[in-house]
């Protein structure tokens, strides 16, 4: 299946004052952005009944470099994990907050599909292993590890080669992927909706709000 019907967390901006708000749409599912007086941004996510950030929570901090987060001990978000934003990232987490803020509700429902959209197969890293290589192998596509697709760093990564227009060699015109059922487990983990799948989408395709591809 190619098609996903994604429940993606809403952003908001809320200033300090407003915490029990910010907490109150955390809480219902969406993410928050606390603009403190200075201007710095902290984010304010939910946590899952793991302890954990939830999947889309930890990859918008992936999105901007971060992977560290505290739990809020006190006050109206007690409980809720926070992170204070990189100042080189302010601007990209406002930004997300202004792509949000004409929709309403603190989840947005929205249909996506890998396979007619491609955007995340354009200027990625996609970092191979043995467990890829012998994918490929297997399936009969030997050709897959040679020096056409594959580049091999001196450190020992492995990656895709790319084409020098930066989209990735097995993308077909339909946008669709000509390996899609032995793709490497790198293309298979990134998670759809997430920030990383809409930035894409909104770069490659100029699509803002990852909505569906027009075919």
């Amino acid at each position: 299946m190619s098609a996903y019907v994604v429940s993606r967390p809403v952003w908001r901006r809320f200033r300090p004052r407003f915490l029990s708000r910010a907490a109150a749409h955390v809480r219902a599912g969406g993410h928050a952005a606390i603009v403190l007086p200075d201007e710095r941004v902290d984010l304010l996510l939910s946590i899952g009944e793991d302890g954990k950030l939830t999947e889309l929570g930890l990859w918008s901090l992936l999105s901007i470099e971060q992977q560290r987060f505290r739990r809020v001990s006190e006050g109206p978000a007690k409980g809720l994990a926070t992170a204070r934003v990189k100042r080189q990232y302010e601007g990209s987490v406002l930004d997300w907050c202004e792509r949000d803020s004409t929709h309403p509700g603190a989840l947005r429902e929205v249909a996506l599909d890998c396979l007619a959209c491609g955007a995340c197969c354009h200027d990625a890293n996609v970092v191979l292993d043995e467990v890829d290589l012998a994918r490929f192998r297997e399936a009969g596509r030997g050709d897959l590890t040679g020096r056409t697709y594959v580049r091999r760093a001196r450190d020992g990564k492995i990656t895709l080669r790319f084409a020098a227009s930066g989209r990735c060699q097995h993308l077909c015109e339909d946008r669709r992927c000509a390996i899609y059922e032995i793709r490497p487990d790198n293309c298979r983990a990134f998670v759809v909706g997430s920030e990383a799948c809409l930035s894409a989408r909104e770069e490659t395709l100029g699509i803002r709000d990852g909505a569906p591809v027009e075919r």
